[in-house]
């Protein structure tokens, strides 16, 4: 079972980029021209693939939690991060706290239902990304969540900056995209400073609200390399794979950022790892 989920994993991934090109443009040309990803009668029927997609990910990450975890676990974890990040959401999108100012979603550019005003694919893919560079930490630091109260502060910590890191990516492609824009726009790419802040914050909460909650973890679960932390293999490539969107709507500097930190976490990961076969 383990493997058969893997492998249909690895096909979700590989496939995500290119069903969504091929749906919106009729292609899966790797770059395009920014004018050629203006909205066109295929933009819904893709947007609705991506939340499709956002689902199916999800629905691995909960199980390969329930595999690394047990139920109450990842069913806490994904609570807690659903919860929080939309409240979060709501409460910076109506009284400008948190994430650099007010600001608001598009709901016609916004996949799935909305609540209060915040699209639910917004928290559902906090809990999804707060999972794979948790997950991407625990890779590379040989931590995990095994003892209640016992988590060394780096698992906190790591995957909070990693998300800013990722974040300042992701934003300016949704911005640019017009998925959601503050009432004042801010210096990078329209997206306010503080809003990095405010996602380390939230993910260092989500965290620490897990790792003093979660019941202990048995560790000694025989899972390969590749399945243990496939969340966290997918984490590294992630940010190289938004540097496309980047690089054709010429947002230079995020399209290198994306690039050097996914350059950065698979060289930390090779070296951890260059000696253990997987």
């Amino acid at each position: 079972m383990e493997k058969i989920l893997f492998f249909l994993f690895i096909v979700l991934v590989i496939t995500t980029p290119f069903l969504y090109r091929f749906i919106r443009l009729g292609n899966i040309s790797w770059f395009v021209k920014k004018d050629q990803l203006e909205p066109n009668p295929n933009y819904d029927k893709a947007e609705n693939l991506r939340f499709i997609q956002i689902i199916l990910g999800l629905c691995y990450f909960i199980f390969h939690g329930l595999t690394l975890w047990g139920w109450t676990n990842i069913v806490l974890f994904m609570f807690i991060a659903f919860v929080f990040s939309i409240s979060m959401e709501i409460i910076g999108s109506q009284s400008g706290f948190m994430f650099g100012g007010k600001y608001k979603f598009d709901a016609h550019k916004s996949p799935g239902p909305i609540y209060a005003g915040i699209p639910l694919v917004i928290p559902l893919s906090w809990a999804g990304l707060t999972y794979m560079s948790l997950n991407y930490s625990m890779f590379v630091t040989g931590h995990d969540f095994y003892v209640k109260s016992h988590e060394p502060l780096v698992l906190l910590v790591l995957p909070s900056v990693l998300m800013l890191l990722l974040d300042l990516v992701l934003d300016p492609i949704a911005v640019d995209e017009k998925r959601w824009g503050w009432e004042k726009p801010g210096s990078y790419y329209e997206v306010p400073p503080l809003n990095f802040s405010g996602w380390f914050i939230t993910v260092f909460i989500i965290l620490w609200l897990f790792s003093i909650l979660h019941v202990p973890i048995i560790a000694d679960k025989e899972l390969s390399l590749l399945f243990r932390y496939s969340p966290g293999i997918l984490f590294m490539i992630l940010p190289g794979i938004a540097s496309r969107p980047c690089f054709e709507r010429d947002l230079k500097i995020p399209g290198a950022i994306g690039l050097f930190l996914s350059i950065a976490m698979i060289v930390f990961a090779f070296i951890k790892y260059k000696d253990h076969v997987l």
